[in-house]
């Protein structure tokens, strides 16, 4: 149940540590503390981890046990302030953003860069989530590009320069309650300026101006880690582990939608393309753009009103009419996975549990172990891992 996964009022990083014969587990608590306690017997077979299976992480990734579902980089198990990080964003509107350069340069920009996780993206475009399960609050926005993402990230707030406008970007607050199940949907859009930053150090940004933006039809996984997950079953070593279109490194586990004005798009300049953002997304700057200068923009008529017609309209917010097509509509879907936050994490909780597994190393053989832990895992690792991990092995595997 949900519930029982965000109690208490500080945050606990559980390290967990194992041994081959009659194994345990056992935690320190770190951070902001949380106590916890937990046996658990198992058997299993094995030496545990170490051995992996077409592209499943392997310990190097450092993707924590109860988050390497989504290769996330922390745990966020217990924790009622938390945040995530999209690693999918898999675009279905506009149009002129789901093909071409601009595409590949977002989707990549999304996807983390971290060889040792199959992830070959380059990490400069990021888009945070952190929820707050006490004030049942979500906020989310974009984030600066950062040297070490083992740090931690935080939100962007800012005036950014966009060729004859300068544009606030900085988060918005959601109301949001995910059920017993993890299911989660915004009830009223807001307005939100995301940045994508195009390069490591972030002197490259194009910001997409969104109005009523939403978040739908989410899904968080039981620990708070994820939502959707990583494809290591579909993905193949002999393709270095990288998914080839239309496959995907993630499944995505919720949805976007919301719109971008064409007035406002047209202050926004791509400046590696010389357009405004308006000319690109009609798809045919050269019918439906005009040279200002150095940049093209769009074209309009005698009465000022620009001529393409877009799929929707601002007042309505709804699919374009015969009489309102003011803008264009985005929408896509996304995964997401655990990060720090700078500020976010909270919480405590306490648990005990027992638990029996099997394992799968570099050998075989059957054991049997006892583990314990203290911290906000120590219901869960001490009886999961004790029987993930336990067993001593005998053979070739």
């Amino acid at each position: 149940m949900y519930g029982s996964r965000v109690v208490g009022v500080a945050s606990a990083v559980l390290v967990a540590t194992w041994t081959s014969f009659g194994c345990s587990s056992s935690g320190t608590a770190s951070k902001d503390g949380g106590v916890g306690s937990g046996t658990g017997t198992g058997t299993g077979t094995g030496t545990g981890p170490g051995m992996t299976k077409g592209c499943s992480p392997t310990s190097a990734c450092g993707s924590p046990h109860d988050a390497v579902a989504c290769l996330g980089l922390v745990d966020n198990k217990w924790l009622t302030k938390f945040g995530l990080r999209m690693t999918e964003l898999d675009l279905t509107a506009p149009a002129a953003l789901t093909t071409g350069s601009v595409a590949t340069t977002v989707g990549g920009g999304v996807a983390p860069n971290n060889a040792a996780c199959n992830e070959n993206g380059t990490g400069t475009f990021t888009w945070l989530l952190q929820f707050d399960t006490s004030a049942m609050t979500l906020t989310t926005g974009g984030a600066r590009p950062v040297a070490d993402p083992t740090k931690g990230y935080s939100f962007d707030d800012e005036m950014i320069s966009q060729g004859t406008s300068s544009i606030l970007v900085q988060p918005a607050v959601f109301s949001v309650t995910p059920d017993s199940t993890g299911h989660f949907s915004v009830a009223t859009g807001q307005d939100l300026n995301v940045p994508i930053f195009l390069d490591a150090t972030g002197s490259s940004v194009l910001v997409l101006p969104l109005h009523q933006a939403e978040i739908q039809m989410g899904t968080l996984s039981n620990d708070n880690n994820c939502i959707g997950s990583y494809n290591a079953s579909t993905l193949l070593p002999t393709n270095n582990c990288q998914p080839s279109p239309p496959q995907t490194a993630f499944t995505d586990g919720a949805a976007l939608r919301g719109y971008i004005s064409l007035e406002q798009a047209d202050t926004v300049t791509i400046t590696l393309l010389q357009e405004s953002l308006c000319a690109f997304l009609t798809g045919n700057a050269t019918m439906y753009g005009t040279s200002t200068g150095s940049t093209t923009v769009c074209k309009r008529d005698a009465g000022g009103h620009i001529v393409f017609q877009g799929d929707w309209c601002a007042a309505t917010n709804m699919a374009a009419t015969a009489s309102c097509a003011d803008s264009v509509q985005f929408a896509g879907k996304f995964a997401a996975a655990s990060v720090l936050i700078n500020g976010s994490v909270t919480g405590s909780g306490t648990g005990t549990g027992t638990g029996t597994g099997t394992g799968t190393g570099t050998g075989t053989g059957t054991g049997s172990g006892t583990g314990s832990g203290s911290g906000a895992d120590g219901g869960t690792d001490g009886g999961g891992d004790a029987g993930n991990d336990a067993g001593t092995g005998t053979g070739s595997g």
